[in-house]
């Protein structure tokens, strides 16, 4: 458990660090190529010098935005895990061009504000381990100090880089801890979320986390006339089941049947959800009579293909449900409570048919032949 605690905080502080890198890839991208077209026009008289500075504005444009980009395609794909490397060699590549930079600025213009800047953009933007800091650290002293050898700058810069780098490591350390209690303190939030949103048992939405996701999502499904639908279900003869396995067994079949919801309803947009009980609704969006239909008859398909023993062999010797379905565009006098009222009384509907079968609209679905559902009119 507490590996799978220090994962998650750790994914999170990654998905952190890619976010901060695509903001300072952005503000680097505009603030920097002017910054050094205007020390390249204004230094020096040898156009040669303008010209390399120039060229290296332009590069430096084309890797900041270049960056920019593919980190915002891969936290968008929610890939950062995978592309651990690549903001890690954006903060290394911007902190060198950035203590270039600053090599330019105490050659030229006597002044250390550039070099500050560099050392303060990695105290506040990144987030890195106690290894990869002090390694940063150590490369960024590396480099300006050769930078003052070769441009045989005064010594007294060398005394400047030693104190600054001093006070970054510690201020960094500082700025590190607080950022790691602030990722601490919304995982902690968020997990405390996860929990009142969530069936302990199954892992599934509760009637809470149901409600959140609705609530969030009518808006958007009302304004944009997107139909929306409910699937209502019941294990069928769960009582029995537990009469005669036991309740620790019949927690397992809730938590096998809960699986074969979860496998069924895949879209990032279905909400499964065990609403007590024997009970469960999927709250889905865009969708129709035909694919909300289609949905319930692939849940009896892989339920049937589950196999969950049933004692109880009135109509399978299996677990089977019973599933109302419902759908509608929301509008007056059509929100959420009419659509679960409707999918609840298609439930019973199904129910009082014989159990182990879809009603949609005054429609019975029931066993499948060649691969057709039996509909009668009802």
């Amino acid at each position: 458990m507490r590996d799978r605690k220090n994962s998650i905080s750790k994914k999170n502080i990654e998905l952190t660090n890619m976010k901060r890198a695509i903001k300072s890839s952005f503000v680097l991208a505009v603030i920097l190529p002017f910054l050094m077209l205007a020390y390249g026009l204004t230094s020096w008289n040898d156009n040669g010098l303008k010209i390399a500075f120039m060229i290296g504005a332009v590069i430096l444009e084309i890797i900041q935005i270049s960056y920019c980009v593919v980190l915002y395609i891969q936290v968008r794909n929610d890939e950062f895990e995978t592309f651990k490397i690549l903001y890690m060699s954006y903060y290394v590549i911007t902190v060198i061009m950035l203590m270039l930079a600053s090599g330019s600025d105490m050659k030229v213009f006597d002044s250390e504000i550039l070099y500050i800047i560099a050392c303060a953009y990695f105290i506040f933007v990144p987030i890195v381990n106690e290894k990869d800091r002090l390694i940063i650290i150590i490369a960024m002293s590396v480099i300006m100090v050769t930078m003052v050898l070769i441009f045989r700058m005064d010594v007294r810069y060398v005394i400047d880089v030693c104190l600054i780098q001093i006070l970054t490591m510690f201020v960094s350390r500082y700025q590190h801890n607080i950022n790691l209690r602030h990722e601490k303190m919304n995982n902690s939030l968020r997990k405390k979320t996860d929990y009142s949103e969530h069936d302990p048992l199954t892992g599934l939405f509760n009637r809470r986390g149901l409600e959140s996701r609705a609530n969030a999502i009518w808006p958007y499904c009302e304004r944009n006339k997107v139909s929306v639908g409910i699937l209502a279900l019941d294990i069928d003869y769960f009582k029995k089941y537990n009469d005669a396995y036991g309740h620790p067994q019949g927690d397992e079949c809730l938590k096998q049947v809960a699986r074969v919801l979860r496998e069924s309803a895949q879209r990032s947009t279905d909400v499964v959800t065990r609403t007590g009980g024997e009970e469960f609704i999927i709250f889905v969006q865009d969708t129709d009579e035909h694919n909300i239909v289609q949905l319930a008859l692939k849940i009896r398909r892989n339920l049937e293909a589950a196999k969950i023993p049933h004692a109880y062999k009135a109509i399978s010797n299996y677990v089977t449900v019973s599933i109302g379905a419902a759908t509608f565009v929301p509008g007056y006098g059509k929100d959420f409570d009419k659509l679960y009222e409707n999918a609840d009384k298609a439930l019973y509907a199904a129910k009082n048919n014989g159990r182990n079968c879809i009603v949609y609209e005054g429609n019975l679905y029931g066993r499948i032949k060649n691969g057709i559902a039996q509909v009668i009119s009802m």
